[in-house]
């Protein structure tokens, strides 16, 4: 697992596992809360504990830093 974004700068920790599979996406913690977003496009697959306004927030940090963890994820998968 790599942190790609951490909560003390953005509020949530971002990040991708390097054991995972494709589609390219995100994990997304906060406490016991959990997200998972697809990056192309940028879209919430499953959310467990955050509510809509958090899920918003969630959404605009992911695309705008989508660059870089589409790149990390290839990085990360693509060999």
């Amino acid at each position: 697992m790599v942190t790609i974004l951490n909560r003390r700068r953005h509020g949530f920790d971002v990040v991708i596992y390097t054991n995972d599979h494709g589609p390219a996406h995100v994990h997304v913690f906060r406490g016991r809360n959990k997200l998972k977003a697809e990056l192309q496009p940028v879209r919430i697959v499953y959310s467990r504990g955050f509510n809509s306004r958090e899920r918003r927030r969630i959404r605009a940090l992911l695309e705008e830093h989508h660059t870089l963890l589409l790149r990390e994820w290839t990085r990360l998968h693509i060999k």
